[in-house]
């Protein structure tokens, strides 16, 4: 296919694609085997052309046609911007004038030299009478927000910030479907996902309202419905709470407010992650208790706690206070180790005050790996205000008052405790 505007282009050895999604095709120089052709200008000698001047063109389309036609993809928003500017652009302009042929009327009269008038051919005239869209979308999606409660996002300025603060924060398409339960019948069999099926959304009113066209609901012929399509917005798993509460709402029928969103045969969940286990959603931790017990054949307590942050952080495990039970001591190891070597004259063994010291160290990791505190992960909250367990004078001081206790203890009831025990023989 011809060049008619005599521009070459760059000799390429494969194809790609620019930052911008046009295409640079593969041209292949004579060198590298591509060919070559002798034309002959109007008026000017034979010139000999290779693939730097042909126009891409489709065979196929270009033989049926008869027409020069290519087929490109459309890669990105610049490529598909440069479509529809050549769709909507509109109808060729023309500038014209009509005058009489005198020498009076063919003065510059400049309105009349900028009138404008439009030529429309029969092909655009043909589609404009037969109204064609250029475009169409279908089906209507409508996005379904998702948060906490109370969590609901609040836009406010720096003036407005008094007044917003002082009012109950608008409704959003969550909580107006805790709403439609409460007083539908019908609402309270569909899910959450399900409602822009049945119900359009009054952006002012911040309210559902049943369709008034549509197809009519088997078994409800007071109800209408379309084939529209509800979102809810994605929630990363980090956010936990947010995560699992937005699984429920896929799963529960109904619910009429966040309370009996997590309320699972009768029992209310103090989280929704509770909620999801009760109903089974949630994986077992039978695969992190499996990699856990291989660490603590050969890693170090400090290794494992490594190992459990990650877990903890990036994998979101269903139960991790369950995993934290099993493991707990091999995560505090060394910590037990350091008390001892400090204090050999003591017998110490694992206790709270080292637990509590190994959860502060996990949940340093935690915060240095994603931000986050134990209990947003589901685990217990370590005692920061308390001493350290590694404060070995403390340490000391609370075993050996606890040992001078029992030592009184004992004397002190050591000649009631034989003669209860000659009674009772």
């Amino acid at each position: 296919m011809e060049n008619v505007q005599k521009i070459s282009k760059t000799i390429l050895g494969r194809y790609k694609t620019e930052d911008d999604g046009y295409p640079k095709y593969r041209r292949r120089s004579p060198k590298n085997g591509g060919f070559t052709a002798k034309i002959r200008l109007q008026g000017r000698d034979e010139l000999e052309i290779d693939n730097q001047w042909v126009v891409p063109y489709n065979p196929l389309l270009s033989k049926m046609f008869q027409a020069h036609i290519n087929v490109e993809y459309c890669n990105s928003v610049k490529s598909i911007k440069y479509i529809c500017k050549y769709v909507n652009k509109g109808s060729d302009m023309a500038v014209f004038q009509i005058v009489q042929n005198s020498e009076q009327n063919n003065r510059n009269d400049e309105i009349l030299m900028y009138q404008m008038g439009r030529y429309i051919n029969s092909n655009e005239a043909a589609w404009r009478i037969f109204s064609f869209p250029i475009h169409e979308r279908e089906p209507a999606v409508q996005h379904l927000a998702v948060h906490l409660e109370n969590g609901q996002r609040v836009y406010f300025t720096k003036d407005s910030a008094r007044k917003i603060a002082s009012e109950p924060p608008q409704n959003t398409t969550l909580t107006a479907f805790f709403q439609l339960c409460q007083t539908d019948p019908f609402a309270k069999t569909l899910l959450y996902v399900d409602v822009p099926i049945y119900y359009t959304w009054d952006k002012t009113r911040k309210i559902f309202q049943r369709r008034k066209q549509g197809m009519p609901e088997e078994g409800h012929p007071e109800i209408m419905k379309t084939n529209a399509i509800g979102r809810v917005y994605t929630i990363h798993p980090n956010n936990a709470e947010c995560f699992y509460l937005r699984m429920l709402l896929h799963e529960i029928r109904g619910p009429t407010n966040f309370t009996d969103l997590r309320t699972i045969d009768g029992y209310i969940c103090h989280t929704y992650r509770e909620a999801c286990q009760r109903l089974g959603l949630l994986e077992n931790d039978n695969y992190w208790e499996l990699k856990l017990q291989e660490a603590t054949l050969t890693a170090s307590a400090e290794q494992i706690r490594e190992l459990f942050a990650i877990i903890l952080t990036t994998c979101n495990p269903p139960n991790p206070k369950q995993l934290w039970d099993s493991f707990k001591r091999n995560m505090s190891d060394d910590i037990l180790y350091q008390i001892r070597q400090a204090n050999p004259e003591l017998t110490i063994e694992f206790n709270d005050d080292i637990f509590n010291e190994t959860l502060i160290r996990l949940e340093d990791k935690c915060l240095a790996i994603n931000n986050q505190t134990l209990v947003e992960i589901g685990m217990p909250a370590p005692q920061r205000n308390t001493f350290s367990v590694l404060n070995y004078e403390i340490t000391k001081e609370k075993a050996t008052t606890s040992m001078n206790y029992l030592n009184t203890l004992l004397t002190t009831n050591h000649s009631s405790m034989i003669i209860k025990k000659f009674t009772t023989l």
